[in-house]
C-alpha cells in the first residue's frame, strides 16, 4: 500500500508539473478574464449561475462539473476532462492539453471553481492561476479529518487567499451574511462588493412555492422582482453574487434575471426530481456537511406534501466532530417528518439522538445500503403528494443509486443524477 501511495503521488506532481507550464502559456497566449469561485459549499451551482449571466454577452468558458483541485484546475482551463486511474486516458488527456495550450480558442471570460481539501491548496492553485475576480461563498465545517483542517477557523484562513492575492484591480465578491467573511472588510488590496447587504446587492420578498421560489432583488436604487426554478430560498446565495458579476461587466440586473429564470442546479445539488407514482424526490445526494443538511431539512419542513421522508446519510470529513455532527442533525427533526430514514455507519448516530429526543421508534428506519433504500421505498407505495429528500455524502453512501430506483423515468438517470460517468459506476 505505500509503495502503492508513493507511485500514486509521484505520478500526481508529474502530471502537475507538465500541465503548470501550459496553463501559463495559455493564459498568457489568451488574456481571459478569470473569475474564481470558492467557499466550504455553493462553488459549483455558483459558479454556474455566473456562467449563465455572462454568457448572455460574452464568450465565456467554465469548469466542468466539479474540477477543483489542484489537477482538476489545471485540466479545466486546458479543456481536458480527468483520466481517474486509467493510463491510457491519461495519455490521451496530455496530449489534448497540449495542443489545446498551443491552439485552444480564446475566451472573454474563464469561470473556474478553486476548491480545498487541506491547507496550501488554495495558495498552490492562486500561484498558477490568480483570478481578476475572486468570489467567496460561504465558511463552514467542512474538510476537518486528518491531514486536512482542524476548524472553521481554518477553512477560513486557507479560502480567504482567493481574495487575499487580488491586486487594486481586482474585485472581491464576498458574502455579508457570512461571519468569516465580514473579517475581510477593509483588508484586501482589492475593491469589495458584497452580496446579502444593504450596501450592495440583496434580496428581499422571499417566497417558497413547489416549483422553486420567488424574491425582489436590490441593488443601489433598482428593484427587481424574480423567480427562479430552484427549491429553496436558500439558493438566493447562488443567484446574488452571479447577478453582480453580471453588473460589473455589462449586464443589467435585469438582463440577469432574465438569464436565471430557467436556471436548473448541477446535478444532486437540491434538484426536483418527478418519483415514481406523483411522489416528489428532492435531490441533495451529492456531498453533505452539517450546514448543508439543515439547510435541505428545513426546505422538505417548509415543502407543501402529503407524507414527508428524509433519507440522511454520513457526512464525511468532520474528524473530531463527526459524532457531535451528525446529533445535532436531530436538532432539526420534529413531528412534521413522517419518517427518517438514516443510511450509513454514521447516519445511526442521528438515528439515536432522535430516539432520545422523543421521536417514534416507529418513524425510523436505518438501512446500509443505497440499494436497501430503494428497495424500501418501493415497497412503502409511494403516492402523488409523498416528498423523499435525499441527503448525504458521497463516499461510502451513493444515495443517487436509490434516487434512480425510485425515479418516475430512470433513464434520465444519467442526465439528472450526480456521478453517472462509468468510472463512477465502478466505486463502491
Amino acid at each position: 500500500m505505500r509503495f502503492f501511495n508513493t507511485f500514486k503521488n509521484t505520478g500526481k506532481f508529474c502530471v502537475l508539473k507538465f500541465l503548470e507550464p501550459l496553463v501559463r502559456f495559455k493564459l498568457k497566449r489568451t488574456r481571459p478574464k478569470i473569475i474564481g469561485v470558492t467557499g466550504s459549499f455553493g462553488k459549483t451551482s455558483t459558479k454556474e449561475a455566473i456562467y449563465e449571466v455572462l454568457k448572455t454577452r460574452w464568450n465565456v468558458y467554465r469548469s466542468p462539473k466539479s474540477l477543483n483541485t489542484e489537477t482538476g484546475l489545471l485540466l479545466s482551463i486546458l479543456e481536458q476532462p480527468s483520466g481517474f486511474s486509467s493510463p491510457l486516458k491519461w495519455i490521451k488527456i496530455l496530449a489534448g492539453a497540449f495542443l489545446n495550450a498551443l491552439s485552444g480558442k480564446a475566451h472573454d471570460f474563464l469561470v473556474l471553481e478553486y476548491g480545498a481539501d487541506k491547507p496550501g491548496d488554495i495558495q498552490y492553485l492562486i500561484s498558477v492561476v490568480k483570478p481578476d475576480i475572486a468570489v467567496l461563498t460561504h465558511i463552514s465545517s467542512v474538510h476537518q479529518a486528518e491531514g486536512q483542517f482542524k476548524n472553521e477557523e481554518e477553512v477560513f484562513k486557507e479560502k480567504k487567499h482567493l481574495a487575499l492575492g487580488l491586486n487594486e484591480k481586482g474585485i472581491a465578491i464576498l458574502n455579508a451574511g457570512d461571519k468569516f467573511l465580514k473579517q475581510l472588510d477593509e483588508k484586501l488590496k482589492s475593491r469589495i462588493f458584497w452580496f446579502n447587504s444593504t450596501h450592495g446587492i440583496y434580496a428581499d420578498n422571499l417566497n417558497d412555492s413547489t416549483t422553486g421560489f420567488s424574491a425582489t432583488i436590490h441593488m443601489g436604487s433598482q428593484n427587481e422582482p424574480a423567480e427562479f426554478k430552484v427549491p429553496g430560498t436558500y439558493h438566493i446565495d447562488i443567484f446574488l453574487p452571479a447577478l453582480l458579476c453580471g453588473i460589473l461587466n455589462g449586464i443589467s440586473l435585469k438582463e440577469g434575471i432574465k438569464a436565471l429564470k430557467s436556471f436548473q442546479l448541477p446535478p444532486g445539488r437540491m434538484s426536483i426530481i418527478p418519483g415514481q407514482h406523483g411522489s416528489i424526490i428532492l435531490d441533495g445526494s451529492y456531498n453533505a456537511s452539517p450546514e448543508t443538511v439543515k439547510q435541505a431539512l428545513n426546505l422538505l419542513k417548509n415543502f407543501p406534501g402529503k407524507r414527508k421522508i428524509a433519507v440522511i446519510g454520513n457526512m464525511n470529513e468532520l474528524g473530531k466532530q463527526t459524532e457531535a455532527a451528525h446529533r445535532r442533525i436531530a436538532q432539526q427533526i420534529g413531528d412534521w417528518l413522517d419518517e427518517l430514514i438514516a443510511v450509513g455507519e454514521l447516519a445511526h448516530i442521528t438515528a439515536d439522538e432522535c430516539l432520545k429526543k422523543g421521536f417514534p421508534r416507529s418513524k425510523i428506519k436505518i438501512l446500509l445500503t443505497p440499494k436497501e433504500v430503494g428497495e424500501y421505498l418501493n415497497s412503502k407505495n409511494l403516492t402523488k403528494g409523498d416528498v423523499i429528500l435525499f441527503k448525504g455524502s458521497q463516499n461510502r453512501v451513493r444515495l443517487e443509486r436509490a434516487i434512480k430506483m425510485i425515479m418516475a423515468d430512470p433513464e434520465q438517470a444519467e442526465k439528472l443524477l450526480c456521478r453517472q460517468e462509468s468510472e463512477w459506476q465502478k466505486i463502491h
